[in-house]
């Protein structure tokens, strides 16, 4: 498959060329990605064409792979490494629904989703990027044990080694975009001093002061600015009980290991983070149908589905005063004091009863409190989660190969306000068939980030023409 469009990365627009191979035998999968970007000056984008060292050039051949695959997830032996696409943990109490690809192109992930079955005993591994696994990501084990006939009991296991690994580094030079401010791409400088210094280097021989003292500032500044690993964990324990080929019952409970802000600075204030219970639960399979119900209830500092398909936006986010100044990086976790104890219910339920269409919903419903700054307290309040996919069976509609859009509204007191906030996740995927083996593909996700007090929207675009050979 050959494509040619443009792509929107860090706010601006390039132009694309690439050619997207995939092979298969028997269970074995391989698709690849080969791509040029740039601009309208003609110029490469050319970090993604990097092989100025080794571990640069490692990278470079690594991002040219989109997935390697074998198997399928309910075999006995399955894997995927790359773009992963929809993952579950379990009975998703702690990773639901987690999607490494949702920033593609602009970021490429790595991903490693792994699962082996044998004797009734089943492990899962997940990784979000083995090209960070050494700094963090999303890193989760379960195993499943069979106790007596149909009755399976699961343990998992996950963490991020450090949430500020999903800040945004455009030139990968290790320091985040907020820390160099006007040198976001370019990796051999990341702050003003640097140009200082040279200048008085080639320049002045009796300037050693000035030189020392603008190296001071910039370590200084980079003391000020340093940030240390902030690690997050959760691990849940869980039961399931098969009834027949159609229904079963489960149970699951969690509990997240780390500590939330302070809100009020008190002394009597649990930084800990909480638990969550899911005492029982009940999933469904009919021909056409998939449902799951279930009770829950969770202490405070405790959210469900932490690791959701948002999460690789607001594990770690930079916030500005309302003068766009003074940078503040936030982690979902240290934003965990705002929920107090809670208790609902969630549905789920996937159908294609509707001919061409294959419908997802989910809701989750919880009632009881939520933090109000201007009380300094706990409130009465809703913390509800939505979300919905719609898929199209374009076999049934000419011309059209791919139509499909998904809208995500997690930790709200009103989900179907469509208010946005960094919980908001919106995308959508629309292929247009142009002539025999070509297809006008354009695919966009937006999601949002708070800046100078307002939620501003962070787009990615692709519109591109694909060639199918």
């Amino acid at each position: 498959m050959a494509t040619f469009g443009s792509v929107t990365m860090n706010g601006k627009v390039y132009n694309q060329v690439s050619f997207k191979p995939e092979f298969t035998t028997g269970k074995l999968g391989i698709g690849l990605d080969f791509y040029i970007y740039f601009d309208e000056d003609g110029n490469v984008y050319s970090k993604d064409w990097d092989f100025s060292s080794f571990e640069s050039s490692f990278k470079t051949l690594i991002d040219k792979i989109y997935y390697i695959r074998y198997g399928q997830p309910f075999n006995d032996l399955y894997f995927r490494i790359g773009a992963l696409e929809k993952v579950t943990m379990g009975h998703g109490i702690l990773i639901r629904n987690y999607a490494n690809n949702m920033d593609y192109p602009q970021i490429r992930r790595l991903g490693f989703d792994f699962r082996y079955t044998f004797s009734d005993f089943r492990l899962e591994f997940i990784h979000s990027d083995l090209k960070e696994f050494s700094n963090g990501g999303l890193l989760g084990l379960r195993t499943l044990v069979p106790i007596i006939p149909k009755l399976d009991f699961g343990v998992s296991l996950v963490t991020d080694l450090n949430q500020f690994g999903g800040l945004l580094d455009s030139d990968g030079d290790g320091y985040p975009d907020f820390i160099e401010p006007g040198f976001e791409n370019n990796p051999d400088q990341w702050h003003q001093n640097q140009t200082i210094q040279e200048w008085l280097n080639n320049n002045c021989d009796d300037c050693h002061d000035l030189i020392d003292m603008a190296g001071q500032q910039m370590q200084e500044y980079l003391d000020s600015s340093k940030l240390e690993k902030d690690e997050v964990s959760g691990i849940s324990i869980g039961t399931t009980y098969t009834l027949n080929d159609k229904l079963k019952i489960y149970s699951e409970l969690s509990q997240l290991i780390g500590e939330t802000s302070n809100p009020n600075n008190s002394l009597s204030f649990n930084t800990d983070l909480g638990y969550g219970v899911i005492p029982l639960g009940l999933k469904a399979s009919w021909e056409k149908v998939n449902m799951s119900i279930d009770y829950r209830f969770s202490s405070k500092n405790y959210l469900f589905n932490f690791w959701d398909q948002n999460y690789d936006h607001n594990r770690a986010m930079v916030i500005y005063d309302d003068d766009n100044e003074n940078p503040e990086v936030i982690t979902k976790e240290s934003t965990l004091y705002r929920y107090g104890k809670l208790k609902g219910a969630n549905i789920t339920i996937s159908s294609n009863f509707i001919r061409i269409f294959q419908l997802t919903m989910s809701y989750q419903h919880l009632n009881g409190e939520k933090w109000d700054d201007n009380l300094s307290d706990y409130k009465a309040d809703k913390n509800s989660t939505f979300y919905t996919k719609l898929d199209i069976d374009t076999s049934k509609i000419s011309k059209v190969r791919i139509a499909e859009l998904f809208y995500q509204q997690s930790y709200s007191s009103k989900p179907f306000s469509f208010d946005p906030d960094e919980n908001t996740l919106f995308g959508y995927n629309i292929g247009v068939e142009m002539a025999d083996n070509m297809i006008l593909l354009l695919r966009g996700r937006k999601s949002y980030v708070l800046d100078e007090g307002r939620y501003r929207p962070v787009k990615t675009t692709q519109v591109e023409t694909q060639i199918i050979f």
